[in-house]
């Protein structure tokens, strides 16, 4: 599921984006040969030889695209742009695919089936171990509790999380290790909230404050960060940030004890008072 594209820091951004082309760019261009071969037989009028070619060069490209699309997907996750992976599992297709298109190239070069069963092997586990397996998300089983809408809090602990990712997204690309840190506990203690609302559903309605609208104005302000140190750093803007980190952590940290504790009465008070200045914070 994706979500619309958020302002997210243009050098991760393009970081991440530029990694996963060049991991694809190997499957568009190691077949090319194939393309000569198939040009070759077609003259040479080997009609065996040209469908072996043609076959491997489609299968070889096409895992090529389901690997493209699946890193593509991928990297919207981790960058917070959608909060589940792709439900297909395009690697392991593409895996597949490649299988066939090695053994049909073994046999574009007149190889045995040993020989072609020995490469396709080697060809599929290379695959594997340099694209990895297809990326599966947590699982949320969120607890049956009578009167508590089941699929309602799942949506919301996903965009949660989608949230966190998006907050350890940006956190990568800034310098000051100590902010990197802070913001790691963050979401660590965020989860761990994550956790408590997964195992007792009731607590999501008394917290949907923060789930709704906190997180995503720490998202946000974090973001705003990320882009604006990269073209400046000032001794007040970085002392600003470190003062809203401390009052962040300090509002996850109380807000994962309350839950724990049962006692959420007050911590609407908490919320209001930091959200106005996440909302009011001028990092821009």
């Amino acid at each position: 599921m994706t979500t619309p594209r958020r302002e997210t820091d243009p050098v991760r951004r393009a970081q991440v984006w530029a990694a996963s082309t060049a991991k694809v760019a190997a499957l568009f261009l190691l077949p090319l040969p194939l393309a000569l071969a198939l040009l070759g037989a077609l003259i040479s009028g080997d009609a065996g030889r040209a469908a072996f070619s043609g076959g491997a060069l489609v299968c070889l490209w096409g895992a090529a695209v389901l690997v493209l699309r699946a890193l593509t997907a991928e990297t919207q996750y981790y960058l917070g742009d959608r909060t589940d992976p792709p439900a297909a599992p395009l690697k392991l297709l593409s895996a597949a695919l490649t299988l066939a298109g090695v053994v049909l190239a073994a046999f574009a070069g007149g190889q045995t089936l040993a020989v072609a069963a020995v490469l396709a092997t080697l060809g599929t586990i290379g695959h594997v171990l340099f694209y990895g397996r297809d990326l599966r998300p947590a699982r949320i089983n969120v607890a049956v509790v009578a009167g508590v809408d089941h699929v309602a809090v799942t949506l919301q602990l996903k965009q949660a999380h989608r949230r966190l990712r998006g907050i350890e997204a940006a956190a990568q690309s800034i310098r000051v290790p100590e902010f990197r840190d802070r913001l790691s506990r963050i979401t660590g203690i965020g989860r761990s909230i994550l956790g408590e609302i997964e195992r007792d559903p009731a607590d999501a309605s008394r917290a949907r404050r923060f789930l709704n609208v906190y997180l995503d104005g720490a998202e946000r302000v974090t973001l705003e960060y990320a882009r604006t140190h990269q073209k400046v750093r000032t001794q007040p803007l970085e002392q600003n940030f470190r003062q809203l980190l401390t009052e962040m952590e300090g509002t996850f940290t109380e807000q994962h004890r309350r839950i724990v504790e049962r006692d959420l009465m007050s911590l609407d008070v908490d919320i209001e008072v930091l959200n106005t200045r996440l909302k009011n914070e001028g990092l821009g």
